[in-house]
């Protein structure tokens, strides 16, 4: 697992950045409430929800640095890069 709390910090960070402002309002909705409920250190399953909430941020208004940091975990984990998903399927 990551340190205790760095999932659930960065993705508070992306929600502060705006880097969700795309979605629809219950999404955010409910990425709000899902971080009210979660509990410290998270598990697994609870991490990689989070990190589902990550591939679909806006990566064209994050912080250079916090964009670096959240990719660099997606990337250790297996999953597509924040903005990654919407280069592919622009060429598409």
């Amino acid at each position: 697992m990551q340190q205790p709390n760095i999932i659930l910090s960065l993705t508070t960070d992306l929600l502060a950045y705006g880097g969700f402002s795309h979605l629809k309002d219950d999404q955010v909705s409910n990425l709000h409430h899902l971080l009210l409920r979660l509990k410290e250190p998270l598990d697994r399953v609870q991490e990689n929800l989070l990190l589902t909430f990550w591939t679909h941020a806006d990566a064209g208004i994050i912080p250079a640095a916090l964009l670096y940091r959240c990719n660099s975990i997606l990337q250790q984990r297996g999953l597509y890069p924040i903005g990654e998903m919407y280069l592919e399927a622009e060429m598409e």
